[in-house]
């Protein structure tokens, strides 16, 4: 909203959307360069001399990389929105393996400052209220659009926030998004792995008071309806089989019926009756499978104790925008507002009742055998720094996210004597259908400064270090964010030559994809992922790779949040990076302070 002359002019949610840019295929030559500076700090001299000479090869004149480049030029004049999308949905929908440790990440919200605690049907229908309110918002364009400095964010993730799933098919899943329409909402609450439709609008499209969902709710909790078959199951199942327990359901009409139900909700809420305290209702978002469905893109998760959390699929939203919902839900449970009224009338619930066959119980009786195995199978260590945080850092004249990994780097040397790829996403909301960019943290930059403490330099020539190890992080962040990055141009080279190559006559699969070298920096041995946002206690994501870490840091004006997860069988490594993280943290600290307060 902005004033002109005396006039309110309400800007809505989807009217800069014409304006945004398309994201640019950036130049070969910028790419050979960066690949190479990219790769340096992870391999010995010996490999990066053959991963110079095939990079060299395939960004030639005339070679494949230009014929490759030619193809994306085209594909771009060709689309309004953007390149990448299609080669990125694929990536998404084709993987294979299992939703909450491979697709999902999952975020716990501090619990609001309320003089009474609300009862877990009190949050349920208070949320299930704000979600059909943002959903209201959203296709009334009442939600104003997202700038950054300025600069229009791409609104388009808002559309697929609700009413939207994940179908599992055989080779590449399907993704599935409701025209909008505000009648006849609902919600799909998941009890005792029992799954209830609970109506949040009316056959106008007017809200149910929260007190009348929360009443609606209550009466579920109230009633001695038995343990439930748990059908979520099988989305916790590698993707083949899903697809293949999916078509078996759905083989029976009253399945069918239930299946539409669920991908029609706008959001499931699940009931966690397990996890006693914050770090069981972290670690129950990725890993319990019970009165769980994670297809759908918005799964949000309470506790018998109060606490809040959200399981996001993640094949069509990213964190920098599904967080407007959480801050919206957040927000509104915090609060003790008065509710605008839409209607007076009662929500009917409805359970859903399943038919299945002794196989498809077999198999889901198998599934939750498996789902208790992966559960045992990972670890996740949180940890919250509670003595400084970003404005600190900012004080040292250091940027904090560069700070935050020059800690990691320090910490991961100091734990497996070795510097490993690490996995940093950069948004491109700015770009139309824009998602992420990847800009990878090891540097030789940052290892300057890992070699300089480990050798016991001055505090004045480490923080120079550090200064300098900073800007180069800054640089190859904004590289990333302005289009100019590496690994979405690789990752779209690639798919260029899967798809189109032998039209482009390339016979031959280009070595540097089979680069030792090229798979050392795609390997994510450290997936990290930073944010900092008020009111979030803790995230979590799996691992991306076997024997790897998933990183999930918080920078907050006065605390940093950590959480790692890992296999079972990292345990050990996860606890020691964990110490070896806060310990650089403060090091550095020192350092800089020292230097700086002089």
């Amino acid at each position: 909203m902005y004033i002109k002359k005396g006039v309110i002019i309400i800007k809505k949610i989807f009217d800069n959307q014409h304006k945004l840019q398309t994201f640019p295929v950036p130049p070969i030559a910028s790419t050979h360069l960066k690949l190479l500076e990219w790769i340096q700090p992870l391999v010995d001299e010996q490999q990066f001399k053959q991963t110079t000479l095939t990079a060299n090869d395939f960004f030639k004149g005339n070679g494949d990389a230009e014929k490759l480049q030619y193809k994306l030029d085209e594909l771009k004049k060709e689309t309004d929105g953007s390149w990448l999308t299609p080669f990125w949905d694929n990536h998404y929908l084709k993987y294979r393996g299992s939703l909450p440790t491979g697709m999902h990440f999952n975020i716990l919200v501090n619990q609001p400052p309320l003089p009474k605690v609300p009862t877990t049907a009190e949050l349920a229908g208070k949320a299930s209220f704000l979600v059909a309110e943002y959903y209201q918002k959203i296709i009334d364009g009442e939600i104003e659009p997202v700038t950054l400095k300025g600069v229009p964010l791409d609104m388009g993730q808002y559309k697929k926030f609700f009413r939207s799933v994940r179908v599992p098919q055989v080779g590449r899943d399907q993704f599935t998004v409701a025209d909008f329409d505000k009648r006849n909402n609902f919600i799909m609450l998941i009890f005792k792995n029992n799954m209830y439709q609970v109506p949040v609008t009316n056959e106008e499209g007017q809200i149910y008071p929260s007190e009348k969902i929360t009443e609606a709710i209550d009466r579920i909790f109230d009633s001695d309806e038995k343990e439930g078959l748990n059908i979520g199951l099988f989305t916790t199942a590698e993707r083949e089989e899903a697809a293949q327990i999916y078509n078996d359901l759905k083989i029976s009409p009253v399945n069918a019926e239930n299946i539409e139900a669920i991908a029609d909700s706008l959001i499931v809420i699940s009931i966690d009756e397990e996890s006693q305290n914050a770090k069981e209702a972290v670690e129950g978002l990725m890993l319990n499978s019970r009165s769980k469905y994670f297809d759908k893109t918005i799964q949000l998760v309470i506790t018998q104790r109060g606490r809040v959390g959200y399981s996001i699929e993640h094949t069509a939203v990213d964190g920098t925008t599904i967080f407007a919902v959480i801050s919206y839900v957040n927000e509104g449970l915090a609060e003790e507002r008065e509710e605008i009224v839409y209607t007076e009338e009662i929500p009917k619930t409805q359970q859903l009742k399943w038919e299945v066959s002794e196989d498809i119980k077999m198999s889901l009786l198998r599934l939750e055998k498996e789902s208790l195995e992966r559960k045992k199978n990972f670890h996740v260590e949180s940890t919250i720094l509670h003595t400084f945080g970003s404005d600190a850092i900012k004080n040292m004249k250091i940027s904090p996210d560069a700070f935050f990994h020059m800690a990691l780097q320090i910490a991961q040397y100091r734990t497996f004597g070795a510097f490993k790829s690490v996995y940093e996403p950069v948004s491109i909301r700015h770009y139309k259908e824009g998602r992420t960019e990847c800009a990878r943290a090891t540097s030789m930059e940052k290892i300057a400064v890992v070699e300089a403490i480990e050798n016991q330099q001055s505090n004045r020539e480490i923080y120079e270090l550090m200064e300098k190890a900073s800007a180069a992080h800054a640089k190859r962040i904004s590289e990333a964010r302005n289009g100019s990055g590496v690994e979405r141009h690789m990752f779209g080279l690639e798919q260029a030559y899967l798809t189109y190559g032998k039209e482009l006559g390339i016979e031959t699969y280009p070595a540097i994809f089979q680069d030792d070298g090229y798979q050392t920096l795609r390997k994510d041995f450290l997936s990290t992922s930073g944010m900092a946002y008020d009111n979030v206690h803790s995230r979590v994501f799996a691992p991306v790779v076997a024997g790897g870490f998933g990183i999930a840091y918080i920078l907050l004006d006065d605390s940093i949040s950590l959480n790692i997860s890992c296999r079972a069988t990292e345990k050990e490594q996860a606890i020691q990076l964990s110490e070896k993280i806060i310990e650089a943290l403060y090091e550095l600290k020192a350092i800089a302070e020292n230097v700086v307060n002089k």
